[in-house]
């Protein structure tokens, strides 16, 4: 699994409190699956070692999870830096 900084993905689930945690590695599966086909369906995370009640169970919401990460690094490969623009 890649490891991004300022993940919205790591605000959910903390060390005290892991009850997001299940989602959080179901989205960062389906990013790598997304990265590497451009799209996830469900059935993928079956290869992935998730089981077919925890996808059922969590899909929707790690797929969210798993949208607002890429639309991020998105964000991030096609932003140009600022420059500052003065007018005389």
């Amino acid at each position: 699994m890649r490891t991004i900084s300022h993940r919205v993905i790591d605000l959910i689930t903390t060390d005290r409190d892991k009850k997001y945690e299940l989602a959080a590695r179901m989205a960062d599966a389906i990013i790598d699956i997304s990265l590497k086909q451009g799209d996830c369906m469900p059935r993928d995370l079956s290869n992935e070692g998730f089981v077919q009640q925890d996808i059922t169970a969590h899909w929707h919401f790690a797929n969210a999870l798993a949208e607002v990460e890429l639309r991020q690094m998105e964000r991030k490969v096609f932003s140009f830096p600022q420059s500052e623009v003065r007018y005389a």
